[in-house]
């Protein structure tokens, strides 16, 4: 049975050549995502040669593991992962699958997986010159947002750094209020993982940016390279009360911080319909699929 253990810091140094070396584009791809979510994911990690093993358990009592991330022999790590489930007692599935995956693993295993694809988590990825220069009709809406807030606010842009790490957790903090996040018990899940984010900050190598309306922060975004063609934003949080704020926090860390990478993964929507919108509505080049593959039959 396979030793898999909860992402720790240090796991940083051997995971993250890997998962950069398997040039993905995928949120997967990046350290920030396991580490984050470990605990309100069960997400567990382990490495087997050049490829990073990822296991999930979402509360169902039955692992979910994702596709082999890495080089090398990708039958013989199929068949650990399947001889795993199998110790473990539970069905060999696997999540995060592109559609390239689908079809190696069809050409690996003929006929010993169905796939299904899981919309919810499709990534949102984009240019960087397009988020940059917004430019042509298609972004007339954007840089209208962009000249209104200027005219109407007082503003200015930082970079995230520890001096002001208090003025995101107050934004993130605010942000669950205005959005009924009861935290009466403890942080929600998702400020569990901005906290632990701005913890590791240093140590992950993120970045990010904070916006100021008359030196009140109200927005930020934080995120990390996956590879050197593909950063990945892992958190945007912008108040209620400022028309334009989002536009503004997305267009201000991309102009300044990711015009050296040629693309930029904003995640999932998760399904929620007005999330679904506003990543839409910012044209992604592509949609990053991601399919679940389940076993035909138990063997």
């Amino acid at each position: 049975m396979l030793e898999f253990q909860i992402p720790k810091i240090e796991d940083r140094e051997w995971a993250k050549p890997i998962l950069a070396g398997a040039e993905g584009m995928g949120n997967e791809f990046a350290f920030g995502t396991l580490f984050l979510w470990s605990k309100a994911y069960n997400c567990r990690i382990c490495r087997h040669g050049e490829f990073v093993f990822v296991c999930y358990n979402y509360g169902t009592g039955e692992d979910l593991y994702t596709y082999p991330i890495g080089k090398g022999n990708l039958r013989e790590a199929l068949e650990v992962l399947r001889s795993d489930a199998a110790e473990r007692g539970v069905p060999f599935r696997l999540w995060g699958l592109s559609r390239e995956d689908c079809e190696e693993l069809e050409d690996e295993l003929p006929g010993r997986f169905s796939y299904e694809p899981f919309r919810n988590d499709f990534d949102y990825i984009y240019r960087s010159q397009d988020l940059i220069q917004l430019a042509g009709r298609k972004y007339h809406g954007k840089r209208n947002h962009l000249s209104q807030f200027s005219r109407n606010y007082s503003w200015s842009y930082e970079d995230i750094s520890p001096e002001n790490f208090e003025d995101v957790r107050k934004v993130a903090r605010e942000w669950a209020r205005q959005n009924g996040v009861d935290e009466s018990g403890g942080l929600s899940s998702e400020n569990q993982a901005i906290f632990k984010a701005l913890e590791f900050f240093g140590p992950l190598e993120f970045s990010g940016g904070l916006i100021r309306v008359d030196e009140k922060p109200v927005a930020f975004t934080i995120g990390e390279e996956i590879n050197s063609c593909c950063f990945v934003l892992h958190f945007e949080k912008a108040l209620e009360g400022y028309t334009g704020l989002y536009a503004v926090i997305n267009h201000e860390f991309a102009a300044r911080r990711l015009e050296k990478y040629e693309y930029v993964n904003r995640e999932e929507d998760m399904g929620v319909e007005g999330l679904r919108k506003a990543k839409l509505s910012y044209h992604p080049a592509i949609l990053q699929e991601k399919y679940v593959a389940s076993p035909r039959e138990q063997t």
